[in-house]
């Protein structure tokens, strides 16, 4: 007779359509119906009168006599200001093709050993949508192919395996593959990555799973390269003090770049610019925020950056010529 706030929510949502629907019920039946004590669901019936429309006046919440509840009441539930709960919780179309989507795309790389379960739920989900046309819905080869990615990355994790990675590398517009050691699958702001420990870098890095071209897992085993847990709190990049320093003069409105791009230093400067220092791992990566910048951006130092950059600007005008 579990008493959680999840398993309070679920009683709750059943317990006002079924009052709804048959009128005042005596507390020991219900609580029998669901499952529980008639003193725990007193207690639900308390949390209840405090739900309701967003407002929260009075009118807005809904009613429970609770003097019927108390000692010397006749131990009814009667409950009123409710018909936003009116009918039993169902699924809508929308939220009923999501859940068959997911469900379908993890059983395309799931375990053997969970394939039971998992058709079991796929066979209520289907039931539970009696038949209509949400039933039919395909997941995207992508996203099997990238849900297979991720269920051989969880057994090479696991069995502390190497792993061939083919990967894209969008700055070079260029297809690679390399040797990992990986170490977790993580996400960050809807994005999921590998970590792992690339042996063509040489270092650990990020990889973008949206990138990913292929997966196998080795018979070698992995290295073991005694790293603490990534931390994702200030983002996925990870500046290095090997990486080259670079001193930007951004005007009112390239500003927006110190607050999307972790940077070293800032500093005011004069007219409403700011200077900003920052650690460059990817130069086409720099090359392509100076192009969107330009002409609101000064490449201030190194020498090597700021000539570059006056040949980019340079080549592009010479386009417009």
């Amino acid at each position: 007779m579990s008493s959680g706030a999840k398993d309070q929510v679920g009683r709750l949502l059943a317990l006002v359509p079924l009052i709804r629907r048959r009128g005042a019920m005596r507390v020991d039946e219900v609580a029998d119906m669901l499952g529980v004590s008639p003193a725990q669901l007193v207690k639900d019936l308390k949390v209840l009168i405090f739900c309701g429309w967003p407002g929260w006046y009075p009118d807005d919440l809904i009613d429970v006599d609770l003097d019927a509840l108390e000692p010397g009441g006749d131990g009814m539930i009667r409950i009123s200001n409710a018909d936003c709960l009116q009918e039993p919780l169902r699924l809508s179309t929308a939220e009923a093709s999501a859940l068959l989507v997911a469900v379908r795309a993890l059983r395309d790389s799931a375990d053997p050993a969970v394939l039971p379960s998992i058709d079991s739920t796929l066979e209520k989900l289907e039931g539970a949508v009696e038949g209509t046309p949400v039933a039919s819905v395909q997941v995207p080869p992508r996203e099997r192919e990238l849900s297979a990615f991720r269920t051989k990355l969880a057994e090479a994790i696991r069995d502390a395996r190497q792993v061939r990675l083919g990967y894209h590398v969008p700055a070079r517009d260029e297809d690679t593959e390399r040797t990992v050691d990986p170490i977790a699958v993580v996400s960050h702001q809807g994005v999921s990555y590998l970590d792992a420990w690339c042996h063509s870098a040489g270092e650990r890095r990020s990889f973008r799973l949206d990138r990913v071209l292929g997966v196998s897992v080795l018979e070698t085993a992995a290295e073991d390269h005694d790293l603490e847990p990534l931390d994702l709190g200030d983002g996925i990049f990870r500046p290095s003090e090997e990486q080259p320093l670079v001193t930007l003069q951004l005007a009112p409105r390239a500003r927006w770049v110190a607050e999307y791009y972790p940077v070293v230093d800032a500093r005011e400067s004069a007219a409403g610019a700011l200077e900003v220092d920052l650690r460059v791992a990817d130069r086409a990566w720099l090359d392509r925020l100076l192009m969107r910048l330009t002409p609101h951006v000064t490449v201030l130092a190194p020498a090597e950056f700021t000539a570059s950059y006056r040949q980019a600007t340079s080549a592009a005008r010479a386009l417009y010529a």
